[in-house]
């Protein structure tokens, strides 16, 4: 039986959090300032949706030794990893580590909001340095999932309803494809070619696309970067009037799906909003808001 994950969030790492944040209020993705961890050194900012996934905008406040994702900070990257929400951390690295793919963690991480509130969370990396950030990171909530995670007020009652899908550049569809079937069972993926993104190949019921080109941005993103996410797809059920709320190009054909790109020169690249064609009842549950 395949494995329904439950995607979380996706980080997009930046060099100046104020600049990112102004740039994401631009196109009508308006952030909430979440704070500074625990490590001293980077804070956050998050655009929440209903269901809960989130985009997290990091960036470091001061210089100093920590772990999320420096490179990808200093590279100024955008969307930097991608993380699943698990209910008992320990049981999943185990099982990881059981398949045969190293384990960095289960580790300790927190937050204080800007109200006071205290949040901790254990996360874990799965894969090595040659699989760079193809696989998602764990996490498991201490404090309340809600501590962490509130829908932001500019997105309640938005036809922008959550983190459709994640897609992640790779030199390999082929060798990629086998791990995530490997590691969760995933059906065959529905391959496409779209135009600026080269080889599209979409997992049937997941929140997971691949993406591989020869050449023009994502080849270059992946050699300069490695393999990781690329682009985040934010789900609705009505294009059209998601367009009243977002800047949105003309929607291009999708494996299954009708998407939209930010018009913006550097968002475009790396967030669109999806409209299923025929959404089944596993798609409009993906991801699932967990529980607190």
């Amino acid at each position: 039986m395949d494995m329904k994950l439950t995607l979380d969030h996706v980080p997009f790492a930046y060099r100046d959090l104020d600049a990112a944040m102004g740039a994401f209020d631009q196109v009508g993705l308006s952030p909430q300032y979440g704070g500074a961890h625990d490590n001293g050194c980077t804070h956050m900012a998050i655009v929440t949706f209903d269901d809960r996934s989130y985009i997290e905008l990091i960036a470091e406040r001061r210089s100093g030794d920590h772990q999320y994702w420096p490179e990808m900070i200093h590279a100024n990257a955008g969307p930097a990893t991608w993380c699943i929400r698990v209910s008992d951390i320990v049981a999943e690295c185990r099982r990881v580590l059981a398949r045969g793919y190293p384990v960095d963690g289960p580790r300790s991480g927190g937050r204080t909001r800007e109200d006071g509130v205290a949040i901790e969370w254990q996360t874990a990396k799965i894969g090595s340095e040659h699989d760079g950030y193809i696989l998602p990171f764990l996490i498991e909530d201490c404090t309340p999932l809600s501590y962490r995670v509130t829908p932001s007020a500019s997105m309640s009652g938005s036809n922008l309803t959550g983190i459709g899908r994640v897609v992640i550049a790779v030199e390999s569809i082929d060798a990629t494809t086998a791990v995530f079937q490997d590691l969760y069972r995933w059906p065959t993926p529905v391959r496409a070619r779209i135009d600026g993104y080269g080889e599209i190949a979409t997992f049937p019921g997941t929140a997971v696309s691949l993406a591989s080109a020869d050449d023009g941005w994502l080849a270059e993103r992946v050699d300069d970067l490695g393999p990781c996410p690329c682009s985040v797809l934010i789900s609705t059920a009505d294009l059209e009037a998601a367009s009243a709320e977002l800047r949105l190009e003309a929607p291009v054909d999708w494996p299954a799906a009708s998407v939209a790109f930010v018009d913006d020169p550097d968002l475009g690249r790396h967030i669109g909003v999806m409209e299923p064609d025929h959404p089944t009842s596993d798609e409009r549950a993906e991801p699932n808001p967990g529980r607190d």
